[in-house]
């Protein structure tokens, strides 16, 4: 009578439990919905009555967390950023409990290897903090190797893998001595086919999956393929203003502008309801720059504007504030230009390379009105940005009488350059070539960085043509350059990603 007893109480405490575990699985997968449709508050909410449900359940805990890792990624929020240290703390403190009790405890060395790899990412994106990301991003891997090295078909642990794969097969050569620090350089194909199998199979990551793959395929210039990861999370959140602002970015690095407009409006359109800050800043901001590109200066200004109320003091927008100065400069608004060059952040982080050039750009729009060569080059290079090839030819030879009477090195060195990206767009290799190599024996004196980005355009020509050991040379020359110029951290980090691509 008591066995029938217990085996009774049994039955119904593993009822329970089941109960219990499906309701937190269901909580978890609304809460990621909304993650994903940028409504934090209803994600949030969802994700704390998962934790009030089963206490012991590390899923509510951790998904906690990762609201505020992405307002803080998206917002450049300082609060939100402490905050997801402060809870990340506690969730891998009360993981590291668990495993130094049970070292076999799978689900907490997931949570743990996966709460690592994130404060990796969000520690180099808000403070630089190479040294400690590497620390943390090496104490993932550590334990998510652990996860599927006892439990191979635990496929939420690929995504953590692949991200630390594919991302330190890229690490720069100014920062190889991190390699030492991790003990393992990455392999980039490794990472991809870990991220693919977490998009084909993971429980909780699947989605998460397909958004990097998104973003590496689109890296490798693979757009078929970064296409087919993007259309999946739109069928999969088809109101998402945040899968639809990346389908549009998307559509803007294939020159489909048209498309990339729609898609902006789109992702804006499905805020109307959430009215979500963040979704405001970022729609708008694509759009101004959308709209710039496109020569469309009166839009580019009036969402320019519309994104510069929605700024605070973490972001970066001085290419902003000269995007609208440029546009209504050209619109003949002279006096208006000049009250946003004058706005140009001082302040800037020691690594914000973009944000130290524009203000630099911003300081001589200041002391240098826009002049007709200035407002021919802009229109030229916009059109060659968007794809407008022929236009772009039909500018620059406008212009080039011009910049000849002229004879400014600064000016000489940005139309070479744009005549270089129009034929290496046309894939015309040898004529890119030779308008690249004319700006090799200049010497700008503020463009100064062009000439090295000229070596890194030929070097592309080369991978192009299939002579990497040619393009290997023109890169090793680029990085030779011993004077300082604008983006001189990057270049390496570029070149390593142009050579990736053709491995």
């Amino acid at each position: 009578m008591k066995k029938i007893i217990f085996l009774g109480l049994l039955i119904s405490s593993l009822n329970i439990f089941s109960q219990d575990y499906v309701k937190v699985h269901t909580l978890i997968i609304e809460g990621i919905d909304a993650t994903y449709h940028i409504d934090f508050d209803k994600a949030l909410s969802k994700f704390q009555e998962a934790r009030k449900v089963v206490p012991s359940d590390l899923r509510g805990q951790f998904f906690e967390t990762t609201v505020y890792f992405w307002k803080g990624m998206f917002a450049r929020s300082r609060v939100d950023y402490e905050t997801y240290l402060n809870l990340s703390d506690k969730l891998v403190e009360k993981c590291e409990e668990i495993v130094d009790k049970n070292e076999n405890d799978l689900d907490a060395r997931l949570y743990l290897g996966w709460c690592y790899t994130m404060r990796a990412f969000i520690l180099y994106y808000m403070d630089q903090n190479v040294l400690r990301g590497a620390s943390e991003i090496k104490d993932g891997n550590k334990h998510l190797t652990y996860v599927v090295e006892k439990k191979p078909d635990y496929y939420d642990a690929y995504l953590g893998l692949g991200i630390f794969n594919y991302m330190t097969s890229l690490i720069p050569r100014k920062l190889q001595w991190l390699t030492n620090v991790l003990g393992f350089s990455g392999d980039r194909e490794t990472g991809y086919i870990q991220l693919k199998t977490s998009s084909d199979k993971g429980v909780y990551t699947s989605n998460e999956a397909k958004f990097y793959l998104t973003l590496l395929s689109w890296r490798e210039e693979k757009f078929t393929e970064a296409e087919s990861y993007s259309t999946a999370l739109k069928n999969s959140y088809p109101n998402s203003p945040g899968v639809w602002m990346v389908w549009g970015l998307l559509m803007s690095q294939q020159d489909k502008m048209t498309e990339a407009i729609q898609a902006y409006e789109k992702s804006i359109e499905l805020n109307s309801e959430m009215k979500s800050d963040i979704v405001y800043k970022t729609g708008y901001g694509a759009l101004a720059s959308s709209y710039f590109r496109t020569n469309n200066f009166d839009k580019a200004v009036e969402f320019g504007k519309k994104y510069m109320n929605f700024i605070n003091k973490d972001d970066r927008y001085n290419n902003r504030l000269f995007s609208i100065g440029v546009s209504l400069d050209l619109l003949g608004k002279k006096d208006e230009a000049q009250t946003y060059y004058k706005q140009a952040r001082t302040e800037q982080n020691k690594d914000a390379e973009w944000e130290k050039y524009w203000h630099r750009k911003l300081t001589d729009r200041i002391n240098n009105p826009t002049t007709v060569i200035d407002s021919f080059l802009i229109t030229a290079d916009n059109n060659r940005a968007v794809g407008k090839l022929n236009e772009a030819l039909e500018n620059y030879n406008k212009v080039k009488p011009l910049i000849e009477q002229k004879k400014n090195d600064d000016l000489v060195v940005q139309l070479n350059l744009g005549y270089g990206q129009v034929y290496l767009k046309q894939k015309d290799y040898n004529k890119a070539i030779e308008s690249f190599k004319q700006n090799l024996n200049l010497a700008p004196q503020n463009e100064k960085w062009l000439v090295p980005e000229s070596y890194f355009q030929i070097g592309r020509c080369y991978l192009c043509l299939g002579n990497k050991s040619e393009a290997q040379k023109y890169f090793d020359m680029a990085l030779e350059i011993d004077y300082e110029f604008d983006f001189k951290d990057a270049l390496d980090q570029k070149i390593k990603n142009e050579l990736s691509k053709y491995n």
